[in-house]
């Protein structure tokens, strides 16, 4: 026996791959479903944020400056609780919607604006915090400062409190937009899974159901046929039979996976409808181990292979056709096989994949095996001796209850 194997690829990169979910952490823990909770809403995050933000500051504020001035007494805490709400009003009033206008700006206008909008604030801040200190301690301090640099500009006595504040400035921007931009790239990125998913059930959709129309034509056809020839009790067998298969045919969903004895019952009725056309010249074999039929398999995943077998095979022998069905689970593989015993087999089987008129409904199985199962599939064609054509899938063993 010659054997021609065809390792197929996964035609989208985001086959077999899961969306992510709307919030960037894995749900599982009372911990994970808050941060979820969170993420989820970008107007209750930002306020949470900040007010857990300035809220730390606050702390962080009486235990270290304050405490240096004033050892923790009611004016001390006073001040960092009023360092604190000017830094939340300032961040929240007037930074916020200055940054907002700056992210729909091209990325120069956008640093630009940035810097400008930080300075300034930095220096409005010092500025509201110089006069909140001195009502809380009085004006002695502004004076020792203005002997301690010479000079009694007001401004020029606040220098030494921008750095402080243009560093809590440049760390709550750097936040802003780091959070923002991580918001927008979540978002962005789960939309592009999101639709490369949907192409992925369209084209699993397509493959499945591009087959019926080819099958329903067929049958027709020979329905056609028998009422032409008065054979009422075959046609309306045929027409009972193929009721019952499009009824399964419709009813699976392309994108969901059934198990193999399941499958079997619905090529029966398809393999029934065949044998009415063909009578003795078509036989039917079937070697399924009892393990395998649990394993879950594509809805309809080997009819294409046993369509190609009855027109290119059985339809050109006057006697003895036969199709064989092999089910065998090798360890976590799951091996199937559609094999007849047709003439017509070429020597390099794989030109029935090159083939637009043969190869429709093998290049079907090929494709949809590659989007379901990526690299952990196989499909394989071989070439019988002395004649005949074998069509193998091998794809993983699973079951429902895996």
């Amino acid at each position: 026996m010659t054997a021609i194997g065809f390792q197929a690829k996964a035609a989208s990169p985001a086959a077999g791959r899961r969306v992510a979910a709307a919030s960037p952490f894995v749900a599982g823990g009372k911990t994970a479903r808050a941060m979820n909770w969170l993420f989820a809403d970008k107007e209750r995050l930002f306020w949470v944020l900040q007010v857990a933000g300035w809220s730390s500051f606050f702390f962080l504020h009486v235990f270290t400056v304050s405490t240096l001035i004033g050892g923790r007494s009611a004016q001390s805490i006073g001040f960092s609780l009023a360092s604190s709400l000017i830094g939340f009003l300032t961040t929240s009033i007037l930074l916020r919607p200055i940054f907002r206008f700056a992210r729909r700006q091209s990325p120069a206008v956008l640093l630009f604006i940035a810097i400008l909008a930080t300075v300034v604030m930095a220096f409005a801040m010092s500025v509201v915090k110089a006069h909140a200190f001195g009502l809380f301690f009085g004006t002695e301090w502004m004076r020792s400062r203005m002997d301690l640099l010479g000079t009694e500009n007001f401004f020029l006595i606040l220098i030494p409190d921008l750095p402080v504040n243009l560093f809590l400035l440049m760390s709550w921007a750097g936040f802003y937009f780091g959070i923002n931009y991580y918001l927008t790239l979540r978002d962005e990125t789960a939309r592009a899974l999101l639709s490369a998913r949907l192409a992925d059930q369209a084209q699993l959709k397509m493959l499945r159901y591009q087959l019926n129309p080819h099958f329903l034509f067929n049958t027709l056809n020979a329905i056609s046929t028998l009422v032409l020839e008065k054979d009422d009790r075959n046609a309306n067998r045929m027409l009972t039979k193929l009721s019952a298969f499009l009824r399964y045919s419709l009813d699976s969903d392309p994108l969901q996976k059934t198990t193999l004895a399941e499958e079997l019952r619905a090529l029966q009725l398809y393999l029934d409808i065949e044998k009415t056309r063909f009578g003795d010249r078509l036989e039917v074999e079937f070697d399924i181990d009892e393990d395998a039929k649990e394993a879950l398999v594509p809805s309809l995943i080997l009819q294409p292979a046993i369509e190609n077998a009855i027109k290119y095979a059985i339809a050109q022998m006057e006697e003895d056709g036969l199709i064989r069905i092999v089910a065998k689970r090798e360890g976590g593989v799951l091996r199937l096989e559609v094999c007849d015993n047709g003439p017509n087999a070429p020597a390099a089987p794989e030109t029935l994949l090159a083939d637009a008129r043969s190869g429709v409904g093998l290049v079907n199985m090929r494709d949809r095996l590659a989007h379901l199962y990526g690299e952990r599939q196989a499909f394989l064609l071989s070439r019988l001796e002395p004649t005949g054509l074998c069509v193998t899938l091998k794809m993983p063993f699973e079951t429902r209850s895996e």
